[in-house]
């Protein structure tokens, strides 16, 4: 059985010891910039090289993230950043962008790269993708079940890295718009501002509240898997990874240490495999939002989630019983101590927290008290009987942890092997060799004379030569060849000590490789490739299709290319009214709403020959996502696309780009692609795509940096509709009002009619579902560009799309005909007119408000 890498988080250097000294072996963290913690501390570029320097030496790998969209004004700094990594010897590099992927590829080729679970790599087609691109690894969505991880692994070489503890994201990672679209502050940037932490009420379609009060509904439990180790190591993961880099070094230490024993310990003694109450009491009792597996075991349902509170939860101590003057009598469930922390949930006022400093038991003062004794403390006023305390701070846990990390003489040390030689008249050989068989040869200055009263002896040397001090070594065995009584003098033989111990540091520094060109060839290649010239252009030859140049519509009088309309709807009801509207292109989704009706291959191959007849083109869609156990399903439905005559499909994450090269397809890549630069549009057109659909994070400035710098490929822009900001694979329908628990069948409620989150501004999000039973949650309000038209058309775009998958046919009827007069009025006398009624007709049929999404603000900068 293979020894699984157990990755732990270093969100500051404090951290970063605490992980190493608890039994890491690999940690991740992240620089100042292009980090999607931009949280942390962090490392500025000398903390990197301390901090590989730290964790070489004591044989730990160290992962850099480099995880975050980034701007084309952004990708010389990012590459100059990926060139410094890896010329210090970092062993990997965790991306999320398919830009500076390409470029890493093609400039830094010895650089591993790691797919970040920001990628959405949900099923093996978007594995092999990244592994025919050059990546090492890629680290799984969180959502994937054991069935599937065991389903990837069994066709797949490449490492599989999975999260195994610690904060939950509700959405699908990469695919969470919420805190970008609501606040600015996008995930995708590592600026999330967390508003699933949130409390939300469940709303009707009519906004009446379905429950009491509002709770945390998108806020999930944490993760816990260390009596899972035996599963996850069956279904195949390669490296098991604690997330929290925000978290303290205590954290750090508590969790790297448990899953470390617990792999350990598994490995030893498979049979004889088991979890400590005490571990998963340590593990609790440092951090929790109550616990989870995740979807180890498919769909948790409910017990997925948190919704009391979004916070740490600690260890249940007990209840307040009776008063005693100022002192409340409590029956402890745990042990307590003069100094730890405690959450009082008193019945009124939420939760209130409390630092120990006395206790009292049987009328006298001690210092700590055992669980099963009655206690008397002092609590806040609002404490009533019966009101439940939680521990959420074990002082003495945490003083033990901090010396794991903080004391030298706790930390974990290298065992060293030494050999002394040595003769009269000869200096003094010392040879050093560590378990990885790095050797080390170092002699005295002097020559070895004959001792007369003290000769060199086991005992001195091993005093001596034993003496390391704050290095991260320890004297294991020591091996003495002197010929007759020899001796040197003490201070040389510290001397020698501390030379070969210096010199075995380097040999093991310089052993981890670096993975760079010279600067020249580097900086010449960079060069190249951010210049138009040296970009990869769209392919030359491409699929004919049917009312599809390519290019940008018509040139408006104004000496603008206009684009042409597509629409984005959800079933063929909606395609037909889109067509006989004007669109000139129609996305046909590939998720199957709840309540919609799947198109066969008839209805496909009607659809198709209808969008001819009218000069025009539906292109069907794969899913935005799908696991393992789907993609017989997916590979089923695009045969039919094929069947039906769509030459161009459209696809949303790696796993279709895959696909389309196995099945010799043209493709158009969606938003949820998530490009962000003009670089990942090279990528995706090296991919094979014939178009690309722009991240709706983009603001105009951005926008019109592709119109100059963009590879000979047609793009698109969102300009209208309702996005969905989070797509879950948890229902909260389901698990609120549909009793989905493991094992039991949800009643559907989403068949039964339309529901909304309400937030605390009383902004009502709707929310749909599909037949996989995603969860959907829409902004309520709808972005509208249709008066801004003049101004996109400016960019260039080939196309702009109205996004309607939700929508009724009424709706997406009026919407298509509003952008096709204004479209057709651009550069006319009645431009202003046709644009300013089509607005404000829009804006009546948005009850919630409109935005203009990113164009003009963009999100808050890295």
């Amino acid at each position: 059985m293979n020894k699984p890498e157990l990755m732990a988080p270093a969100g500051n250097q404090e951290a970063l010891k605490a992980a190493i000294a608890s039994g890491a072996d690999a940690v991740y963290l992240g620089g100042r910039q292009f980090n999607a913690r931009a949280g942390a501390d962090n490392f500025d570029r000398d903390g990197i090289l301390a901090a590989l320097d730290y964790a070489h030496e004591r044989g730990c790998r160290v992962y850099v993230t480099v995880n975050i969209l980034l701007a084309d004004r952004e990708l010389p700094a990012a590459m100059d950043y990926l060139y410094f990594l890896g010329a210090a010897r970092v062993d990997g590099v965790i991306v999320q962008d398919l830009g500076l992927a390409h470029l890493a590829r093609r400039l830094l080729p010895e650089l591993p790269l790691i797919g970040s679970t920001q990628m959405t790599v949900t099923n093996a087609a978007g594995v092999k993708y990244l592994e025919q691109l050059g990546f090492k690894r890629v680290v799984l969505a969180r959502e994937l079940s054991l069935d599937d991880i065991r389903a990837i692994r069994e066709q797949v070489e490449l490492e599989l890295e999975a999260f195994v503890h610690g904060a939950l994201c509700f959405s699908y990672s990469g695919q969470c718009l919420l805190s970008s679209m609501i606040g600015g502050r996008s995930g995708n940037r590592g600026r999330c501002a967390q508003p699933c932490r949130l409390a939300y009420t469940l709303v009707d379609e009519a906004g009446h509240p379905l429950e009491a009060k509002p709770e945390h509904l998108l806020s999930t439990r944490d993760l816990y898997t260390l009596d899972r180790i035996p599963d996850l190591l069956a279904a195949g993961v390669t490296a098991f990874k604690i997330e929290g880099r925000l978290r303290r070094p205590e954290y750090v230490a508590v969790v790297t240490r448990a899953y470390r024993r617990v792999i350990d310990r598994y490995l030893a003694d498979p049979r004889g495999f088991a979890v400590s109450p005490a571990e998963r009491a340590e593990v609790a009792q440092i951090f929790n939002r109550d616990f989870t597996p995740g979807y180890l075991d498919g769909d948790p349902g409910v017990e997925l989630m948190g919704y009391g509170r979004p916070s740490n939860r600690g260890l249940y101590l007990g209840r307040a019983g009776r008063r005693q003057g100022e002192r409340w009598l409590v029956r402890l469930e745990a042990p307590l101590r003069r100094g730890d922390g405690l959450d009082v949930w008193v019945s009124r006022g939420g939760h209130q927290g409390i630092v120990v400093h006395h206790i009292w038991q049987e009328g006298r003062e001690v210092p700590q008290a055992p669980p099963g004794t009655t206690v008397a403390l002092e609590l806040p006023p609002a404490t009533r009987p019966g009101d439940r305390i939680f521990k959420t701070s074990d002082v003495e846990l945490l003083e033990e942890v901090r010396r794991t990390y903080t004391s030298p003489r706790e930390e974990p040390r290298v065992p060293l092997t030494m050999a002394v030689r040595g003769r009269p008249g000869y200096p003094l050989e010392l040879e050093v060799v560590d378990p990885g068989g790095n050797r080390v040869q170092a002699r005295t200055a002097v020559a070895a004379a004959v001792a007369k009263r003290h000769p060199l002896d086991m005992a001195t040397l091993t005093a001596q030569l034993g003496r390391l001090g704050n290095t991260p070594y320890r004297l294991d065995r020591l091996v003495a060849h002197l010929e007759g009584p020899v001796m040197v003098p003490l201070s040389e033989l510290n001397r020698l000590r501390r030379e070969a111990i210096e010199e075995l540091r380097q040999k093991r520094l310089s052993s981890w490789p670096q993975r760079v060109p010279s600067p020249e060839s580097f900086r010449a290649g960079l060069e190249v490739c951010l210049t138009p010239r040296g970009r990869v252009q769209a392919p030359t030859t491409k699929t004919t299709i049917t009312g599809y140049t390519g290019l940008p519509g018509p040139v408006a009088g104004n000496g603008y290319h206009r684009p042409r309309l597509a629409v984005a709807v959800g079933d063929g009801e909606g395609a037909r009214v889109a067509l006989a509207a004007g669109a000139g292109r129609v996305y046909l989704a590939g998720e199957i709403w709840q309540g919609k009706e799947t198109l066969d291959t008839g209805d496909l191959r009607e659809l198709v020959a209808l969008a001819g007849e009218k000069g025009a083109e539906v292109i069907p869609a794969l899913p935005r996502l799908w696991h393992e156990k789907e993609a017989g399903r997916v590979k089923k439905r695009l045969e039919q696309f094929m069947e039906a005559g769509a030459r161009l499909i459209m696809v949303a994450n790696p796993g279709g780009l895959e696909l389309l090269q196995e099945y010799h397809l043209a493709g158009w890549g969606d938003y949820p692609l998530n490009v962000f630069n003009v670089t990942a549009v090279e990528a995706l057109a090296a991919a094979g795509l014939q178009g690309v659909t722009l991240s709706p994070e983009l603001n105009l400035e951005q926008l019109r940096e592709f119109k100059s710098r963009a590879p000979g490929l047609p793009l698109e822009g969102i300009v209208h509709g309702s996005l969905p900001l989070i797509v879950s694979a948890h229902c909260v329908l389901g698990a609120r009002l549909g009793g989905k628990k493991p094992g039991q069948v949800c009643t559907a409620p989403c068949r039964r009619g339309r529901y909304g989150l309400k937030d605390r501004l009383g902004l009502v999000f709707p929310v749909a579902t599909d037949r996989q039973c995603r969860f959907y949650l829409y902004n309520p309000k709808e972005m509208c560009l249709v008066d801004h038209l003049a101004a996109i058309a400016g960019l260039g775009l080939a196309w702009i799309r109205i996004e309607a998958r939700e929508k009724p046919p009424g709706y997406i009827r009026r919407v298509t005909a509003l952008y096709r007069e204004a479209l057709a009025a651009l550069g006319t006398r009645e431009e202003s007119r046709v644009l300013g009624a089509a607005a404000r007709e829009a804006e009546a049929l948005a009850p919630a408000g409109i935005t203009r999404g990113h164009y003009f603000r963009g999100v808050i900068d890295v």
